[in-house]
C-alpha cells in the first residue's frame, strides 16, 4: 500500500494508493485537487476530533468566509479571537467545544450534508421556546 504524505492544504494529509507522477524533481500526487478539497472538508466534519487551527483556517477558507465573517457569524465581537484559534497552527484551536459544534454544523449546511444536520436543523429554527414540556412516563 502506498502512502503519500501531502501539505497543500496546510496541513499534512496522508493519501493512500494514489498515482503520482514527478514534477521538477519532487513527488506529487496525481490528483484534482479541488476534488480533494471537497473529500478533506467531509472528513474534518465527520473526523471525531477537535480542530487545529490550521483545520480551522482551511475550513474557513473551504467556505470562502474573512476571519470577520466567521466572527460575526459565531457571535464574537472581533475576527482576533478567530486569528489566534487559527495561530496555534497544527496544534489544537483552543476553541470551546461547543463554538466547534457549531462551526461543524454550519460546515454541514455549507455542504448541504443532511445526515450531519438533520437532527440539529430544528433547533436552528427554533424562534420561541415551547410553553410546556410534555413527558410520557410508564
Amino acid at each position: 500500500m502506498k502512502k503519500l504524505i501531502y501539505e497543500g492544504l496546510g496541513f499534512p494529509v496522508t493519501l493512500i494508493d494514489v498515482k503520482t507522477r514527478m514534477f521538477r524533481g519532487e513527488i506529487l500526487p496525481d490528483i484534482n485537487h479541488r476534488g480533494l478539497e471537497d473529500m478533506v472538508f467531509k472528513l474534518l466534519l465527520w473526523r471525531p476530533a477537535r480542530f487545529s487551527g490550521d483545520h480551522l483556517a482551511f475550513v474557513r477558507g473551504y467556505m470562502a468566509l474573512s476571519q470577520k465573517q466567521l466572527a460575526t457569524t459565531l457571535g464574537l465581537k472581533t475576527h482576533a479571537t478567530i486569528s489566534s484559534w487559527e495561530a496555534n497552527d497544527n496544534g489544537l484551536s483552543g476553541m470551546p467545544h461547543a463554538t466547534e459544534v457549531v462551526i461543524r454544523l454550519l460546515m454541514a449546511e455549507y455542504i448541504h450534508d443532511e445526515k450531519f444536520s438533520a437532527h440539529f436543523r430544528e433547533f436552528l429554527e427554533l424562534t420561541d421556546p415551547a410553553k410546556e414540556l410534555e413527558l410520557k412516563v410508564s
